[in-house]
């Protein structure tokens, strides 16, 4: 389960969550202070915090991660129906 650890007031992890709604991604939010973060994931770059099973992800590497959770979304939603489709290269089904 993808969960994410932020600040009561924090614009970067409404944008997250922002994202997270607009793929269709369900989550889980927790409120956190930074001191209550330290102590549960010992050295952060700072909130916001994403988890997914055992990966922890924060700081600079939120945004590559997010890419790669939207491709994932798309790439689940293409292929869950029983239609043909065309990829991004031109091969179809």
């Amino acid at each position: 389960m993808i969960k994410i650890y932020r600040e009561k007031d924090s614009p970067q992890a409404d944008r997250i969550e922002a994202e997270f709604q607009d793929i269709l991604l369900g989550y889980e939010r927790e409120v956190l202070t930074p001191e209550e973060a330290a102590r549960r994931f010992g050295t952060i770059d700072s909130l916001p915090v994403i988890t997914n099973n055992e990966k922890v992800v924060s700081g600079d590497a939120i945004p590559g991660y997010v890419k790669e959770l939207q491709e994932l979304m798309r790439d689940w939603q293409a292929f869950q129906g029983d239609w043909c489709y065309v990829n991004d290269l031109g091969d179809v089904c």
